[in-house]
C-alpha cells in the first residue's frame, strides 16, 4: 500500500502538468550542516532535481561551519519569512535544534530531517528522518576492514565528533563488527573534531605507538583524508589498511594513490531528492503517514572499481547546480 502511495506521489505532478492543474507555488528550504561540504552540495543536486520536476521553489541556506548557533539563526530567519512551506534540515545538534524546529512546526512549516536528526522519537516535530543507516555503515566498515586484514591484528578507530548522531552510530557499528573477530584489537580511539590536520597528527602518533598497526577506520572525510596524510608522512603507504567513510574528491584521490583502501559511500543525492518529494507529497495530501526513519544505501569504493562508470554517481559533487 505504501509503495502504491509513493508511486502515486511521483506520478501526480506529471498528470497535473498534462491536464493543466495549477502550480501550488510551494517553497521548500534545504538547510545543510555545512553549505560548502560536497556531501551537502550533492544533497542539493538531488533536491534541486526533484524541485524542478515538481515545479516548486528550492531555497538553499546553510552555515559555513558545523555550528548549531548559526543554524538556529537560519531556521529563525526562514520562519520569519512567512512563505516557507517546508524545511529539510541536517541538524548540527540533536538537542539544540529541537526548539527552533518545534517553532517552525507550530508556524505550519513541514519539517523533515536529512542526514543527521533531532531527538524526536515520537515524531512530534519532524515527519521523518531521511539518512543512511549509520550503524550499518559503521558495521560495514568494520567488516570490510576485518576481512582485509585477515581477521587479526591491531586497528584504530579514528573518530571525529562526540555526540553527533551520525558519528556515534558509526562508532557503535564499527565496534560491534570488530567484536566478531577475537583476533582483532581496537588499540586506539581518537577524535579529530573534523580537523584534517589534527587527524593526520593523531594517525602519526598512533603509528609511532603501534608500529605494527594493521588497519584504521576514518569515520568521515576530514578524518579519513587526514589519516591518509598521516600514513603517507609516516612512510606506511600500502602497509596499513585504511577504510574511510564518504566519497569526496579528496578521498577518491587517496584511493587512486593507495592511501585509502576502501570507502563506504553514502547517497546524499537520494536524501535531497526524497526530502523534496516527501515534503511535496505531504503538502499535497498524497501521503499522511511516514516511517520514523527512511534509509538510503551504501556503495563500497576500492581501487579496483574507483574508475568504473557505476562508481561515478556515488562520488560527491563540489559545485552547486547552475
Amino acid at each position: 500500500m505504501r509503495k502504491t502511495a509513493l508511486l502515486f506521489g511521483f506520478l501526480l505532478p506529471l498528470v497535473g502538468f498534462v491536464f493543466g492543474f495549477s502550480n501550488p507555488g510551494y517553497k521548500i528550504a534545504l538547510v545543510p550542516g555545512i553549505a560548502t561540504n560536497p556531501f551537502y552540495i550533492s544533497m542539493y543536486h538531488g533536491a534541486k532535481k526533484a524541485a524542478d520536476q515538481l515545479g516548486v521553489e528550492l531555497v538553499w541556506q546553510g552555515p559555513n561551519n558545523w555550528d548549531f548557533v548559526e543554524e538556529t539563526r537560519i531556521v529563525e530567519t526562514l520562519i520569519a519569512r512567512g512563505d516557507i512551506d517546508a524545511i529539510l534540515i541536517a541538524p548540527c545538534d540533536p538537542e539544540a535544534l529541537k526548539e527552533p524546529l518545534r517553532r517552525a512546526r507550530e508556524a505550519g512549516i513541514v519539517v523533515i530531517t536529512v542526514d543527521t536528526d533531532i531527538n524526536d522519537p515520537e515524531a512530534r516535530i519532524r515527519l521523518t528522518n531521511i539518512a543512511s543507516d549509520n550503524y550499518l555503515g559503521g558495521y560495514l566498515a568494520g567488516e570490510t576492514l576485518a576481512k582485509a586484514i585477515g581477521g587479526k591484528g591491531k586497528v584504530a578507530l579514528m573518530g571525529a565528533m562526540v555526540g553527533v548522531t551520525t558519528n556515534e552510530l558509526r562508532y557503535a557499528g564499527f565496534k560491534d563488527a570488530i567484536a566478531n573477530y577475537p583476533g582483532i584489537q581496537i588499540v586506539s580511539t581518537q577524535y579529530s573534531g573534523e580537523d584534517q590536520a589534527k587527524a593526520a597528527e593523531q594517525m602519526q602518533t598512533v603509528l609511532l605507538t603501534f608500529p605494527d598497526l594493521a588497519g584504521a577506520f576514518g569515520v568521515d572525510t576530514p578524518t579519513a583524508h587526514g589519516c591518509a596524510i598521516g600514513i603517507r608522512t609516516a612512510g606506511k603507504t600500502g602497509k596499513v589498511v585504511l577504510v574511510g567513510f564518504d566519497a569526496q574528491p579528496l578521498e577518491i584521490e587517496d584511493v587512486h594513490e593507495g592511501l585509502i583502501t576502501m570507502l563506504v559511500a553514502q547517497a546524499p543525492y537520494a536524501m535531497g531528492y526524497l526530502g523534496v518529494q516527501f515534503a511535496y507529497d505531504y503538502l499535497e495530501g498524497f501521503l499522511s503517514g511516514f516511517p520514523g526513519n527512511f534509509t538510503t544505501g551504501f556503495y563500497v569504493i576500492t581501487k579496483d572499481n574507483v574508475s568504473a562508470s557505476e562508481t561515478q554517481k556515488w562520488i560527491y559533487q563540489t559545485e552547486l547546480p547552475k
